[in-house]
């Protein structure tokens, strides 16, 4: 431990994304108590454990790594837990926000099978090697070095092909949403109309831009990692996924107003569009839709179904996410 404290520049750096780590933690943990009224589901605990491991890593890598935490099992035993709870969950985070837009249950059960795979695989298996390698077998060291390279690169890799696939939903959304615009447009001839529809594109360009942001991000971790700078990487890797969590926060966040936004614009046009027997709520109205199926085979339904109202039941299975009012 000499080395790091004797390397006055590093250990400032370290310092520096220690508190980085730390405020966006205690950040997240606040926002998501504080504002979020059903405390349940996959992306609220996702976004909780992946806050935790954040402040835990960090805090433990610090402790170990300037000599304060001087038990070598349990210091490397406790990092590796807080990894597992800092990495795994990101990708389920991913997962939750790409549920919104995603309509196909296959795609859906494909890739919830590879975040499975990847959690067991490269997740779990993780944190006995490297409490062995580091802690009681040194011999393993060499074998750990590379399975720490090989994790990390699929965890990019994954995370990487998750936000790739949400860009891609996202313009799908956008252009599927652009018919509805374009009717309420006719019937309604309001300057607020065109401003609405101005401020969607805008807000999902923004979200793609942001996604790049974070593949830039994984990008940066990757070099890190390669570049074999240890102490760095300790508290670089938590500074990371302490901002890739916040990005998401606000991506979620903008992605559920968005779609609010969508579904109260096409309820109000029909409103004031029904008349006689026809009056009244339809929210299939604009897709020449009479109904959303209850029968059928899985493609017919993906056909039939008018997509502002499979998103809306998408916001129904993330319903936790709705009273959220940050970023």
């Amino acid at each position: 431990m000499n080395s790091i404290k004797d390397d006055l520049p590093m250990a400032m750096a370290m310092a520096a994304f220690a508190g980085i780590s730390w405020y966006i933690g205690a950040e997240l943990n606040i926002s998501l108590f504080v504002f979020f009224k059903r405390r349940r589901g996959l992306y609220f605990w996702s976004c909780a454990l992946g806050s935790w491991g954040v402040i835990l890593q960090s805090l433990f890598i610090i402790l170990a790594d300037f000599g304060v935490w001087t038990d070598l099992k349990g210091s490397i035993t406790f990092i590796y837990l807080s990894w597992a709870l800092m990495v795994i969950p990101q990708s389920w985070v991913l997962y939750s926000r790409l549920f919104l837009l995603m309509q196909h249950d296959s795609m859906l059960r494909w890739v919830r099978a590879a975040l499975l795979f990847t959690t067991i695989v490269f997740g779990i298996t993780t944190i006995p090697l490297g409490i062995l390698s580091q802690a009681a077998m040194p011999s393993l060291q060499p074998v750990n070095a590379v399975w720490d390279r090989l994790q990390t690169t699929v965890f990019f890799v994954q995370e990487t092909v998750l936000s790739i696939l949400y860009i891609l939903q996202t313009r799908k959304y956008l252009t599927a949403m652009s018919p509805l615009f374009d009717q309420s447009q006719a019937s309604i001839e309001s300057s607020s109309t065109r401003n609405k529809k101005s401020k969607t594109k805008t807000m999902l360009h923004h979200l793609i831009c942001i996604n790049i942001l974070i593949i830039s991000l994984d990008i940066a971790l990757l070099g890190v990692q390669y570049a074999n700078l240890f102490y760095l990487q300790g508290a670089f890797k938590p500074a990371i996924y302490g901002v890739k969590l916040k990005l998401e926060f606000v991506i979620l966040n903008r992605l559920v107003k968005s779609i609010s936004r969508q579904n109260m614009s096409t309820l109000h046009s029909d409103i004031r569009r029904g008349s006689g027997s026809e009056a009244g709520i339809n929210v299939t109205r604009g897709w020449n839709v009479q109904q959303w199926p209850n029968s059928g085979t899985e493609s017919e339904r993906q056909l039939k179904t008018p997509p502002q109202v499979a998103h809306q039941y998408s916001m129904e299975y993330l319903g936790e996410t709705r009273p959220l009012h940050v970023a």
